[in-house]
């Protein structure tokens, strides 16, 4: 046989087995480590989100509602501050939506 064809021994067959597991297991340890680096990138990048709305909320959009006297019932302190019947006042969207559906009911 010459020297390209030779077949390998036992032990360099053995060597080479522990060899690759070793580098497995390192492969396995470095996909942990990336990750926990992945998540806890996305809890930093989460947090930051909140931070951001906390200090930089969004204007709410405003919609004009009239008011009823469901809503003088309903909101006395409506009348402490002066509105009345009928006068119109700025309400946020999402208010006047979740009204719509519970006079809908």
């Amino acid at each position: 046989m010459s020297e390209e064809q030779k077949q390998p021994t036992k032990e360099e067959l053995v060597d080479f087995l522990n060899e690759s597991i070793e580098l497995a297991k390192l492969r396995a340890e470095l996909q942990e480590l990336n990750t926990k680096i992945a998540v806890g990138r996305a809890e930093e990048l989460k947090a930051l989100v909140v931070i951001g709305q906390i200090t930089n909320p969004q204007p709410q959009e405003m919609e004009n509602h009239t008011i009823t006297e469901e809503d003088m019932v309903n909101n006395p302190d409506l009348k402490e501050a002066g509105i009345s019947v009928g006068d119109v006042i700025p309400i946020p969207k999402e208010v006047k939506r979740k009204l719509k559906r519970e006079t809908a009911q």
